[in-house]
């Protein structure tokens, strides 16, 4: 089932300018934080896919060569994965849409909280242009007080992971990523509809980031610079190139 949806737009004024592009044999960011808050965080990105029927890494922590791991990624099947796994899944969602356009940009919200009596849908979650999805294959949520890879001192790489046999990286564009630590946002906190059904993507500079948060959008995303204000920046490796692909008012 293929996912359709309505055009990104920004909202007035706000245009990321650029992105980088990663080329998905060798280019991806890294940095590896403080432990921070591994109970609850919120991750968003805006991107654009570039192929399919490969996995396409968005974002990781540690590595499935000795995990623990926590990653969002596209499978083979050019399916949504969001997991958190250190030789078992404490989370895991598969989902049932498959992402097959290139030519749009694509904004997802991972929210992450394991400190409710029971977590489940209403505390962990993946939004896709502001909308919760909520069909998978597999749905698998936290024990109470879990604690993921994401924050963790370990790796954490935008565009690129391994496992014991094969690196797998990004092919496409990242025009914005933004890590708030200590929160569970939902979409509305990052965007928001217009009249006319729209998801319309809002400025987050003005958002609460947390130790270990960070912001990485525009041209800067291709040198791994946060503008959070945190200076939580990445190192670059390989070939990511700034580019002026982005999501402009009124196109994807």
């Amino acid at each position: 089932m293929s996912f359709i949806m309505r055009p990104v737009r920004f909202a007035g004024g706000f245009i990321i300018e650029g992105s980088g592009l990663f080329n998905g044999t060798n280019g991806y960011l890294t940095q590896t934080p403080s432990a921070g808050n591994r109970k609850t965080f919120t991750i968003s990105c805006v991107f654009k896919r570039a192929d399919i029927g490969a996995v396409n890494i968005i974002f990781a922590a540690g590595d499935w060569t000795g995990y623990p791991i926590f990653a969002a990624y596209f499978d083979t099947a050019n399916k949504l994965v969001v997991e958190d796994y250190d030789g078992s899944f404490n989370l895991k969602l598969d989902s049932n849409q498959d992402f097959r356009d290139l030519s749009a940009w694509y904004h997802i919200v991972v929210k992450y909280n394991s400190t409710a009596g029971t977590p489940s849908a209403s505390d962990n979650g993946v939004f896709v242009n502001g909308v919760q999805i909520t069909s998978f294959s597999r749905a698998t949520y936290p024990t109470q007080n879990d604690q993921t890879a994401w924050n963790n001192n370990v790796a954490h790489r935008v565009g690129w992971a391994i496992n014991a046999n094969s690196a797998y990286y990004l092919n496409g564009s990242i025009a914005q990523l933004v890590h708030i630590e200590g929160q569970a946002l939902n979409a509305d906190s990052f965007g928001e509809f217009t009249d006319d059904g729209y998801w319309q993507i809002n400025d987050p500079s003005e958002l609460t980031f947390g130790t270990n948060g960070f912001l990485l959008e525009g041209k800067p995303v291709a040198a791994g610079t946060d503008s959070s204000g945190n200076d939580n920046d990445f190192t670059k490796s390989g070939t990511i190139t700034a580019s002026n692909d982005s999501p402009t008012n009124g196109d994807a």
